[in-house]
């Protein structure tokens, strides 16, 4: 075997490998994922013997089609639930800011949103988490054409992902837009500046990226932000009143009594320490961090790595955090992941993605390489 293919091989037996890992569950394990961690095995042992790329894609393709589709009815957020009563009061000539939803769990959460997420989620308003699940599984088959077969295994079987896809939160929708915005702003950070506001005005933590594409790409970016976070946000304000909405948002950030995955529950002394600490501490954290990773952001990499460190250190480095919000960083990470490990991709006949990804990247280049960065040219026989 020569060195190409064994490489290619290599990535393959670690995308499958990782797959299998993911789906190995303690206690008693739903069928489906049984099912699943016995496919992922079985393709990885034949892999072994023979070059199976493609059917390696097609198999993580249908264990993340079987385990998103299994979750179904297993709710555990309300915030769909909220968002459903909050585009219902304002079709009715009420507002979604300033006040509680009797229909949360338990009743009294607020709609602490952007005012996108009502238009996002209308047309589906009856049942928005089926919104939820046609954007994870339109990721899931982005991931599949892109060949690049460990950023798809993560995406298709790590659990948290899994859940979010219909549980009735809203985070996949927010990794989408967030996804989009950042690959936008490698190449043109104007235009991405534009479509993180667009994320932020569908979930405000989107906004953990700003300072990173402000030193990736200049201080200009925060012009077409501005002016696009008005656009978006302004009616909003009119209507509604700024008051209210950021009474949402504070209403939002006190209603969690008991601390939930964050370094308040991770701590055996916190009920010694006043929630207020953890809360002025997340935001402390998440500034700083901010500030200090500005003079590191030489590439794309390190402006999405920048941005995920200030995401995480804000949110779960305070009194409440959830594991959903790991569905917002997922598809930028798994859409890079590959390529900043050097690993090849799997190549569909005739290589559609590769003349693509070529022709984007003679007519918008990245503006910042790094090594990570550019496409790998090692392909992967199918």
């Amino acid at each position: 075997m020569n060195p190409e293919t064994r490489a290619s091989q290599l990535g393959v037996w670690l995308g499958l490998f990782v797959a299998a890992l993911l789906l190995v569950q303690t206690g008693t394990p739903p069928p489906a994922v049984v099912l699943c961690l016995i496919l992922v095995a079985g393709v990885l042992l034949a892999s072994l013997r023979w070059q199976l790329g493609l059917l390696a894609v097609a198999v993580l393709v249908v264990v993340g089609v079987i385990l998103r589709l299994d979750t179904i009815g297993h709710a555990f957020s309300d915030v769909l639930t909220v968002t459903r009563a909050a585009i219902d009061l304002t079709l009715a000539g009420g507002s979604p800011y300033g006040h509680g939803f009797a229909e949360s769990t338990p009743p009294g959460a607020p709609y602490a949103y952007g005012p996108l997420a009502l238009l996002w989620y209308l047309p589906s308003r009856a049942e928005p988490y089926k919104l939820e699940l046609l954007v994870s599984l339109a990721l899931l088959a982005v991931f599949a054409v892109r060949g690049r077969i460990l950023g798809l295994a993560v995406y298709a079987a790590l659990p948290p992902l899994i859940v979010t896809a219909a549980d009735g939160s809203n985070d996949t929708s927010a990794g989408l837009l967030l996804m989009v915005a950042l690959l936008v702003g490698l190449r043109a950070p104007r235009a991405g500046a534009v479509g993180l506001a667009i994320a932020a005005a569908f979930k405000p933590y989107a906004l953990a990226w700003l300072v990173p594409l402000a030193a990736y790409g200049g201080i200009a970016v925060l012009l077409p932000f501005l002016v696009a976070s008005i656009g978006l946000w302004g009616p909003a304000l009119v209507l509604y009143g700024p008051s209210n909405v950021l009474r949402s948002f504070q209403r939002a950030d006190a209603i969690h009594e008991v601390p939930y995955y964050s370094l308040a529950y991770a701590l055996a002394d916190r009920r010694s320490i006043p929630e207020q600490v953890f809360s002025a501490l997340r935001f402390a954290l998440g500034a700083t961090l901010a500030v200090v990773t500005v003079p590191m952001i030489r590439s794309g990499r390190a402006l999405i790595l920048a941005g995920v460190a200030i995401f995480l250190g804000t949110l779960y480095l305070g009194w409440w955090s959830t594991f959903a919000y790991v569905a917002a960083i997922a598809p930028v990470l798994c859409w890079h992941l590959d390529d900043w490990l050097g690993l090849p991709r799997v190549v569909w006949p005739g290589d559609p993605v590769g003349a693509l990804s070529r022709w984007v990247d003679e007519r918008w280049p990245l503006l910042r390489q790094s090594r990570g960065d550019a496409e790998t040219a090692r392909t992967m026989p199918a």
